[in-house]
């Protein structure tokens, strides 16, 4: 088991900022790339190696993310809605599918493989000025699957507060 730290800037254009594990050093580092419309970041480990890159589909009426692994699987991201819950659904190339269940507040997600087994779960700190988010890793098989996963997550979050502004 491992935590990861994600603590995006209060002022900000574009998201670059480390994640960092439980002892504060940098692990993985975000990088956002500037557009006008939909969202394309990567993310690179320590020694600035290139893991994935994350794009969000622009013509659709949820979220939808494509996410290519440098190690050559890709996954789906797909947002649904429930009443009063939203329902992530994580399509892998390998067949190995996730699925992140939360509330609507956006505080308490798990992670669940198709087996119905917890691999993660992931906390947004409530009172903060810019968004913070704990991502607790039970199997480290899906680290970077969790890490994108927690990415368009933020992504989201992002989307519904622009919208609702």
């Amino acid at each position: 088991m491992k935590k990861l730290y994600f603590k995006e800037k209060f002022f900000k254009i574009t998201d670059h900022y480390p994640i960092v594990d439980e002892n504060g050093r940098e692990v993985y580092y975000l990088d956002q790339n500037f557009t006008l419309v939909g969202y394309n970041s990567n993310v690179s480990d320590g020694n600035g190696k290139n893991l994935f890159s994350i794009t969000r589909e622009i013509f659709t009426l949820l979220p939808r993310y494509q996410v290519v692994f440098s190690k050559g699987t890709n996954m789906t991201v797909q947002k649904k809605f429930e009443f009063f819950r939203h329902r992530v659904d994580i399509f892998m190339s390998n067949g190995d599918n996730l699925y992140l269940d939360g509330d609507i507040w956006h505080l308490n997600f798990q992670v669940i493989n198709k087996e119905g087994a917890l691999v993660g779960e992931v906390y947004k700190k409530f009172f903060s000025f810019a968004d913070n988010y704990e991502l607790t890793i039970y199997d480290e098989n899906y680290d970077q699957e969790l890490i994108s996963l927690v990415l368009c997550l933020n992504n989201m979050v992002d989307l519904e507060k622009a919208t609702s502004n």
